[in-house]
């Protein structure tokens, strides 16, 4: 069974922690076999990635979410995001949230914050003609329900980047770059129940739905790429 790596791009609130676990701790519950199969690693506390042509040991990559902004311009963020983009050179690539903007400005786009203001709670995302074409979105609606928490978006996408979803607030929610790399704005590890206690702790008042398509995705990138 191939292993993922997980790149923990940040922590949620000690409450939400406590009571969820981290950002790590939801992959490894959404993904299948997560918790058996998945090394988490951590460079935003400074822990040291593997050179991008030494990933035999996994089947793929995936950045998390994260609290922090790419406007923050930690140094660790840049690199990380030219390491994620080296590494699709070898190995599937999928960026989360944070990790689909970090990927986005080292392929050269922009991120700020969102003119359309925040997104989140359940929200329904449209697939492009690339989307429902793509192995990412295999077996989905046309329309997806996914769950969502975020003030930036890419404001300029990536040259070369093909869109495969979006909606009214965020145009690219979810995109392709090459082969092996593929990223989405959406959370589709959150679970109902962590995004409303997210949301409680946050003082945001979004709807939140149990019906949504998340881990179908998930399913789908590990089948389609990890352990092809």
């Amino acid at each position: 069974m191939s292993p993922i790596l997980i790149l923990q791009t940040g922590s949620v609130e000690t409450e939400i922690s406590a009571r969820h676990g981290d950002y790590d701790a939801w992959f490894l519950d959404a993904l299948p076999d997560g918790h058996r199969r998945c090394t988490v690693l951590r460079p935003f506390a400074g822990e040291a990635l593997p050179p991008p042509a030494s990933l035999d040991a996994y089947g793929g990559v995936l950045l998390t979410g994260s609290r922090l902004s790419v406007r923050d311009d930690q140094p660790w963020m840049a690199s990380l995001g030219q390491w994620a983009v080296r590494a699709a050179a070898h190995k599937p690539v999928l960026g989360v949230c944070f990790g689909h903007q970090l990927i986005g400005e080292a392929l050269g786009g922009r991120v700020e914050k969102n003119p359309a203001g925040r997104e989140a709670g359940t929200i329904s995302v449209t697939l492009t003609d690339a989307g429902r074409a793509d192995p990412l979105f295999q077996d989905l609606p046309w329309d997806i329900a996914v769950q969502s928490a975020h003030s930036d978006v890419l404001v300029r996408p990536p040259p070369g980047a093909v869109r495969l979803a979006g909606n009214r607030n965020t145009t690219w929610q979810a995109y392709a770059w090459g082969p092996r790399l593929r990223a989405v704005q959406f959370h589709p590890e959150l679970r109902p129940e962590v995004c409303r206690d997210v949301f409680a702790g946050r003082g945001w008042d979004h709807p939140v739905s149990a019906s949504e398509h998340g881990r179908q995705l998930l399913e789908s990138w590990d089948q389609n790429w990890v352990r092809c």
